[in-house]
């Protein structure tokens, strides 16, 4: 049995990216307490790590022997085969979206069950302000939460991003 201990520490510094980028996120537009921010962030990228190695695991054996020694290769060894870069982009895509409901789904199941607790909505009064009806009221927080999810993915995926490619450079040699 081998144990991929590079893998997970590199899955960890990804996590700890992730949480950070996004909480700061979630602090500035939720207006929500740093506390609150990370906690949120930590637990919706922990259920979306989770959630990922279980379906990479489960799909894994369902692969074309090429595409599967490929993608092995690249999540275990850091290595690319033939046309792998190519392959590596189109999962890239369907991973950065499927990690995004992933992560609004959980976020959307937290308020649900630990609102009272937690409220990552900020208090917003826009009685006032005659432009907004009942329903734009109603439906403002809950866009401003899934923006909120956006960016902080958008942006912490850029950075991991960023890191495999200065990983790849260093690997390289250049």
């Amino acid at each position: 049995m081998v144990f991929p201990l590079p893998t997970i520490l590199l899955q960890t510094f990804f996590l700890t990216i992730s949480v950070a980028i996004e909480s700061s996120v979630f602090y500035a537009r939720c207006q929500v307490s740093r506390k609150t921010s990370v906690e949120y962030a930590l637990a919706i990228n922990l259920i979306s790590v989770c959630v990922g190695w279980i379906f990479f695991f489960y799909i894994e054996p369902f692969l074309s022997p090429r595409l599967r020694i490929q993608v092995i290769s690249y999540v275990f060894l850091n290595q690319l085969g033939e046309g792998g870069l190519s392959v590596i982009f189109i999962i890239g895509f369907f991973v950065f979206w499927a990690d995004f409901s992933i992560k609004l789904i959980s976020l959307n199941l937290f308020n649900r069950v630990v609102d009272s607790a937690y409220p990552l909505r900020a208090e917003v009064d826009l009685q006032d302000d005659y432009m907004y009806s009942s329903r734009k009221v109603k439906k403002a927080p809950e866009r401003r939460q899934s923006m909120a999810v956006l960016w902080g993915h958008s942006y912490s995926h850029s950075v991991i991003l960023l890191v495999l490619w200065l990983k790849n450079i260093e690997n390289m040699g250049l």
